[in-house]
C-alpha cells in the first residue's frame, strides 16, 4: 500500500468504503462531553442513500433510489426481482427454500454478524436484523409452504411454476387484507380509516384502483411518518415456554444476531410476542436502540467514529438526507395549522404536551426548523389511535397510495382479465382470514399448547379477546380456510391460469403480480 493509499484510508470521508465518494459522507456530529460516548469518538456513521434523477431523467431536485417495490405484494418475502425469487424457491412443488427447522435458508453472514447457526435469506435483506422481525419473515415463510401444500394435496397437480404462483397469489391477498384490516385499524382512529377509504368491504367485491394515483413510495412516509415504529420497539425480547416460564433478553444483545429463533425459539417468541405489549408511541424510546445500537459494518472505520450507534439520530438525519420538509410543511398538508411559535395554545404547537414543547424550544430555533419525525413522534396521540394528527394523516394517506394505486389490489374484478380475479368464493373464505389464524397455522408442535388472542394486534386484555387455543381458532382446518374454491378452480383451468401466450409487452407496477396475473408473458414457464 502506497502512503497516498495510507492517508485516503486514514480519511474520514473514505471510512466507509475507498470506492465510496466524499459527497456521500454525512457522519453525526457527536457532542463535546456526551455522556454516553468517550471524548475521542466526535461523530456517528453515516453514509447518504444514493442519489437518482428524477422519473425522466431530466434536470432537478436529487432523488433517492428505492430498491424495493412500493406495493403490499410480499417482497419482503420473495424478493423485488426474478432473480432473487428464483434463488429462494425450492424448484419443486411450489415450495420455498427453509433449513431443517422450518425457519428461513441458510445465507453467508456478513462480518458482522456473528452466531452459532446460520444467517437468513429472504427477499428483504434484513432478514437477519432484530429477533422480532425474524418472526414475521419466518411467519409468512411457513404460511406460504402451507398453502402450497394443501393446493398440491387439493389438485394433485405438482407443477412447481404453478403451485408457487397460485400460492403467491393467495399470500399476498391475505398480507393486503390484514395489513388494512388488522394493522392499520390498531394504528388509525375511525375518522382516517373512513376518510381514506381503508378498510375492506366486509363481503364482495371492490374496485378502487384509480391509474392516476401514483402508489410510490413518499420520502415523508419512508424517512418519517412510518419511523415512529422505531419508538414502539422494546427494551427487551423475549420467550414465552409455557406455564409461566419466561425468559427476557436485552434487545442490544441479539440485534445482528439470529441465535434466538433456533431450537424452537421462533414459537417460544411468537407466544411472548402476543402477550407483551409493546412500548408506547411516544418521544421516549427504548434505550437499546439509543447509543448502544450494534453497527451495521466492521471494515474502513475512522478512530473518532463511535462504536455504535443512535437509531433515532440515523432516523432524523435521514430525513435530512432525503430532504424531507419540515414538520410544519406536513402540517399545513394535512390542512393542519402550522406553528408560529413555541406555545400550546393558538398559533403554537396545539398538538403537543407542555413537557414536549419546551424540550423543542431548546433544541430549535423555531417552529419552521423541527424536524418531521421528531415533530411527528412528539405529537399528544389522538383517541383510538396510538399517533397524533400530523402522522396519522401521512400514513393514512400513503396506504390510500398503495391501495387506490394498485393495479392488482385483491378485492378488484378485473373486467379487463376476469381470470386475474379471484371468485366471490375465493375472496370470501381470504376475508374471513386473521392473523391470528395466520400465526396458529405457522406454530409447530413443541409439546405446549398454543393460543392467541383473536385480534392478535390488540393486547390480550382487551374487551372480548382474550386468549383461545389454536384448535378452537382455526376451527379444524391447519391453515385456517377453505382451499376448495382455490383448487376447484385451477382444476377447471386445467392446470393453467395463463392462457394462449401472446406477445409481451413490459408493465412497470407490480412486476411480481404482473408474472402472476398477466397473461402476455411467455417468457415464464407455462403453467402445466
Amino acid at each position: 500500500m502506497t502512503q497516498g493509499e495510507r492517508e485516503k484510508k486514514k480519511s474520514t470521508l473514505f471510512y466507509f468504503k475507498q470506492q465510496q465518494r466524499p459527497e456521500a459522507c454525512f457522519s453525526i456530529r457527536v457532542e463535546r462531553g456526551d455522556p454516553f460516548f468517550p471524548r475521542d469518538q466526535s461523530c456517528m456513521h453515516f453514509v447518504r442513500d444514493q442519489g437518482v434523477p428524477p422519473l425522466k431523467c431530466d434536470n432537478g431536485i436529487r432523488h433517492q433510489l428505492n430498491e424495493r417495490t412500493s406495493f403490499i405484494d410480499g417482497s419482503a418475502l420473495y424478493g423485488s426481482s426474478r432473480e432473487r425469487e428464483s434463488v429462494l424457491r425450492t424448484g419443486y412443488f411450489g415450495r420455498m427454500r427453509e433449513n431443517r427447522e422450518n425457519l428461513l435458508p441458510p445465507e453467508r453472514c456478513p462480518a458482522i454478524i456473528t452466531t452459532r447457526f446460520h444467517c437468513f435469506a429472504a427477499g428483504d435483506p434484513r432478514a437477519s436484523l432484530s429477533p422480532a422481525g425474524n418472526v414475521l419473515f419466518i411467519t409468512w415463510l411457513r404460511r406460504h409452504n402451507l398453502i402450497a401444500d394443501a393446493l398440491r394435496r387439493a389438485t394433485g397437480i405438482s407443477n412447481d411454476e404453478t403451485l408457487f404462483q397460485e400460492t403467491k397469489r393467495i399470500v399476498i391477498a391475505e398480507l393486503q387484507h390484514l395489513t388494512y384490516n388488522e394493522y392499520l385499524p390498531a394504528m388509525l382512529d375511525e375518522i382516517h380509516l373512513r376518510w381514506f377509504n381503508l378498510r375492506s368491504r366486509r363481503s364482495g367485491y371492490q374496485d378502487v384502483y384509480n391509474s392516476k394515483v401514483d402508489p410510490r413510495t413518499s420520502n415523508a412516509f419512508g424517512a418519517a411518518a412510518i419511523r415512529v415504529g422505531h419508538g414502539e420497539i422494546r427494551n427487551d425480547v423475549g420467550y414465552d415456554k409455557g406455564f409461566g416460564r419466561v425468559q427476557v433478553f436485552p434487545l442490544n444483545e441479539n440485534i445482528l444476531r439470529p441465535d434466538l429463533m433456533f431450537n424452537n425459539g421462533y414459537e417460544y417468541m411468537a407466544r411472548w410476542m402476543s402477550k407483551t405489549p409493546q412500548s408506547r408511541s411516544d418521544r421516549f424510546v427504548a434505550g437499546g436502540l439509543r447509543n448502544g445500537l450494534p453497527l451495521t459494518f466492521i471494515t474502513g472505520m475512522h478512530p473518532s467514529e463511535t462504536l455504535t450507534q443512535d437509531l433515532i439520530a440515523i432516523d432524523i438525519q435521514r430525513g435530512r438526507d432525503n430532504g424531507v420538509p419540515s414538520y410544519n410543511a406536513f402540517r399545513e398538508f394535512c390542512g393542519l395549522p402550522r406553528a408560529r411559535f413555541f406555545y400550546i395554545g393558538p398559533g403554537g404547537l396545539i398538538d403537543h404536551p407542555l413537557v414536549a414543547v419546551l424540550k423543542l424550544r431548546k433544541t430549535y430555533k423555531h417552529p419552521d426548523d423541527i424536524d418531521l419525525l421528531v415533530g411527528g413522534i412528539t405529537e399528544t396521540p389522538r383517541r383510538q389511535s396510538i399517533l397524533g394528527p400530523t402522522f396519522q394523516c401521512l400514513i393514512a394517506y400513503q396506504f390510500y397510495l398503495y391501495k387506490h394505486g394498485d393495479r392488482f389490489w385483491y378485492e378488484r374484478t378485473f373486467k379487463e382479465n376476469p381470470l386475474a380475479a379471484f371468485t366471490p368464493a375465493q375472496l370470501a373464505e381470504i376475508k374471513q382470514m386473521t392473523y391470528a389464524k395466520v400465526q396458529c397455522s405457522t406454530m409447530k408442535n413443541i409439546g405446549i399448547m398454543h393460543s392467541f388472542q383473536p385480534r392478535l394486534m390488540e393486547r390480550p386484555d382487551r374487551p372480548r379477546n382474550s386468549p383461545l387455543a389454536c384448535d378452537l381458532i382455526l376451527r379444524e382446518s391447519p391453515i385456517g380456510f377453505d382451499i376448495s374454491p382455490f383448487a376447484q378452480q385451477l382444476l377447471e383451468l386445467g392446470g393453467r391460469r395463463r392462457q394462449a401466450p401472446r406477445e409481451w409487452v413490459y408493465s412497470p407496477l407490480n412486476p411480481g403480480m404482473r408474472d402472476i396475473l398477466s397473461n402476455k408473458n411467455p417468457k415464464s414457464q407455462r403453467y402445466v
